[in-house]
């Protein structure tokens, strides 16, 4: 599997210019775009990395532009749009804080493209027996060789975890070893997507929109923060679960190598955390039936959460979710 594009979503000159020259070995045959959350470019990028900023999202998108918040990590989602009209096969979200771990550079990308050019087994019963290739007695002989292409992987980290604000704040010193092992997520669950280390095949791009969080063209602050890729990862998996695609999570894993603040990250959390506890539930009911794309699967998302609860913020969530679908399908 060819053409993968990297996006990576930055205000910060010196982690980028460390973060190029970390990963120069694994991105020299890779489309690396780089979306500056600020409103013009302030520093440059050097290397032949794609460098954009919000007059650039502005004079391409015209009035779509509002779909892409500012001041969040969610500004990501122009670079997947950008990279899905370049032609990419593959499609990596990284942060600029996140590193090849040691001895492993240069390698990153054929492990990644080899991930996502695998199908995995048909998860719908459980081997008792463990991974051995044997199966117990009643387990279906129908689905033994049944697989289903992988769609996303996600990628995990080590050193630093990404942990809520609360948690950072419970557990200051907790860090993980780099990741040994593949996972699919199992059919039928969810799991807590992050966009540290993400990739994921162009199919799939509509469902990749990083949702309205932080700050809104206007300079007003949207209700949510944080979770962006919590919410996207939630409609990504039910969607590869009804279209028969699978998810991946574990090895290769990334160095994160930054802390954010856990007091800042609990206090803005704290609203996203309560309605979580209803939304996922909520988009979990969503009846899929019938529908044979990614984008199809999405608009019924975005039908959902414009009624969900009630409120201006996602009736506006909602159309902007429309208007993604609308740019990737044109894009494709």
């Amino acid at each position: 599997m060819a053409g993968t594009a990297v996006v990576v979503p930055t205000i910060r000159e010196d982690c980028l210019r460390r973060f190029l020259a970390e990963w120069a070995q694994d991105f020299q045959d890779a489309l690396v775009i780089v979306v500056e959350d600020n409103p013009e470019r302030s520093f440059a990028v050097p290397g032949g990395a794609r460098h954009v900023s919000w007059a650039e999202i502005g004079k391409d998108l015209g009035a779509d532009a509002r779909i892409i918040p500012r001041r969040s990590s969610a500004c990501r989602s122009y670079g997947t749009l950008l990279a899905v009209r370049e032609g990419a096969e593959v499609i990596w979200h990284l942060d600029d804080d996140c590193y090849p771990e040691p001895g492993t550079k240069g390698d990153y990308l054929r492990v990644l493209r080899n991930n996502l050019a695998c199908s995995r087994p048909q998860a719908a019963w459980w081997n008792t027996l463990g991974k051995r290739g044997v199966y117990p007695r009643g387990y279906p002989y129908g689905i033994r060789d049944k697989t289903r292409p992988v769609m996303i992987h996600h990628g995990l980290w080590s050193g630093v975890p990404d942990l809520d604000g609360r948690t950072q704040l419970e557990m200051p010193g907790y860090r993980l070893p780099p990741a040994q092992w593949l996972d699919t997520v199992p059919y039928g669950r969810l799991f807590p997507m992050c966009g540290m280390s993400l990739a994921f095949r162009a199919e799939a791009a509509p469902l990749m929109y990083m949702l309205l969080m932080g700050q809104d063209h206007a300079g007003d602050r949207y209700p949510f923060d944080r979770f962006d890729d919590m919410w996207a990862g939630i409609m990504a998996k039910l969607a590869c679960d009804h279209l028969g695609w699978a998810v991946t999570s574990g090895y290769p894993s990334v160095e994160h190598s930054r802390a954010s603040d856990a007091a800042r990250n609990a206090e803005i959390e704290a609203p996203g955390i309560a309605v979580h506890e209803d939304l996922w539930p909520y988009l979990k009911g969503v009846s899929l039936a019938g529908a044979k794309t990614a984008a199809e699967c999405y608009l019924r998302f975005a039908d959902a959460i414009e009624v969900f609860g009630g409120k201006p913020y996602w009736r506006e969530l909602g159309e902007a979710m429309r208007r993604w679908t609308a740019l990737t399908g044109d894009a494709n």
